[in-house]
């Protein structure tokens, strides 16, 4: 259930503006104006939280504390279903928001989108609606600035012997620190849920955004659940959908309906890990049948810089282990995470970036071969939603997994 200090509206008191995002269930829509009613007032508590959550966002009163015209600039966005999905759709779709708005309103974290309020119908009904902090980018939006910044900035290349001339280290740098920003703030916040017994099961760029002040927020937890020992196997694995998530970022043990642990998001996250340090799309190109053959029954993973840290690349492997009790924990991803933005954080670092000299430490992170990117084209075909169309993915028979782990240069 919802608690009840998150404020609750009827439809008929929110205007709504543009659509400012789409997903497979819903729409996300502008918030022009709250007009509150005082019919929909269940009490004195619920409704001084209401007045207080409109008072907010008001930017014109006129004397009137009832009536709040809201700025669509202004950090709040109303999500809904959208009205053209069919019937079996709409089920799989309201299942979906009542969870996602259950999960936001009892976590707090940061890095997690806060619920600000909610309809005052039941969860259950088509016309549900939660109200949202407004994010105003995605992180695969960010990858691609970065990718073209780095292409900018990284100078001329003169072959392998020479390497790139004059790139503006100061600017790859913070990139590398910004990148580094996100992978942290993003193993705190699944340290956080995993200490709340919940698997998240769908970490990928399109699910993580970015308010106005820049603070990621980790959005969409439609797929999430707590689990509990009902579900447990007696080797502490737990009995869960599988085919679950986005293929690209889908451990394998999702893909092949077995069971598995929190650890499927220690997966996505060495994947994603991966694509934040090499800003390529990880098995570009891949269809769901080689994913199944290569990705889950043959052990292929995206291939590592040379250039990159020893470090990068063993945390990378580890997560992203066939074995699932072999990956980390995100206790220890995030205390790595913790000491690699403190460095590119820290004062030599600074003093480094405003002269634009290298310091020896920067010097591996900055390897001329981690900022040559080529470039490929993606058939999107591994992100389809497996919450609309679900995928017959390969069973136990088909597909053996192997101990090994294959490196594969697929991007």
């Amino acid at each position: 259930m919802v608690k009840p200090s998150v404020p609750a509206f009827a439809f008929q008191e929110v205007t709504t503006g543009e659509i400012v995002g789409k997903g497979g269930f819903s729409f996300v829509h502008e918030i022009r104006k709250i007009r509150l009613q005082e019919i929909y007032d269940t009490g004195n508590e619920e409704a001084a939280s209401r007045a207080r959550f409109v008072a907010t966002l008001q930017t014109e009163n006129n004397g009137n504390s009832s009536n709040a015209s809201i700025d669509p600039t202004q950090l709040y966005v109303l999500k809904t279903l959208r009205p053209d999905l069919l019937e079996d759709e709409m089920n799989k779709g309201v299942i979906d928001l009542a969870v996602e708005a259950q999960f936001l309103a009892a976590l707090s974290h940061p890095h997690i989108l806060s619920l600000q309020g909610h309809a005052n119908s039941d969860p259950l009904e088509s016309r549900y609606f939660v109200i949202l902090d407004r994010l105003v980018s995605t992180l695969d939006n960010k990858l691609k600035t970065w990718r073209r910044d780095v292409g900018i900035n990284q100078g001329h290349w003169f072959g392998p012997c020479i390497g790139y001339l004059c790139s503006r280290e100061f600017i790859l740098r913070r990139i590398w620190m910004e990148r580094f920003t996100v992978a942290r703030d993003i193993a705190n916040a699944f340290e956080y849920l995993h200490g709340q017994d919940i698997v998240y099961r769908d970490l990928k760029p399109d699910n993580i955004g970015f308010d106005s002040d820049g603070v990621l927020k980790m959005f969409d937890f439609g797929l999430a659940k707590r689990i509990t020992n009902a579900d447990k196997t007696d080797d502490d694995l737990y009995r869960l959908t599988g085919n679950t998530g986005s293929l690209r970022y889908m451990a394998p043990e999702i893909a092949l309906n077995r069971p598995y642990s929190l650890s499927v998001d220690v997966y996505s996250f060495g994947v994603l890990f991966w694509q934040l340090c090499a800003l390529s799309v990880p098995f570009s190109g891949y269809s769901c049948k080689m994913h199944a053959e290569f990705v889950v029954g043959k052990g292929h993973r995206p291939k590592p810089e040379a250039s990159w840290p020893d470090s990068w690349t063993s945390l990378m492997r580890q997560c992203w282990s066939v074995e699932s009790k072999e990956r980390p924990s995100f206790e220890h991803i995030s205390k790595l995470m913790n000491e690699e933005v403190s460095y590119w954080t820290g004062e030599d670092a600074m003093s480094n970036e405003e002269s634009g000299k290298d310091s020896e430490k920067i010097k591996p992170r900055l390897a001329k071969n981690v900022f040559k990117i080529k470039a490929r084209r993606d058939s999107q075909r591994l992100d389809i939603d497996t919450r609309l169309t679900k995928l017959n993915g390969p069973t136990e028979k088909e597909v053996q997994p192997t101990s090994r782990i294959h490196d594969a240069n697929v991007v």
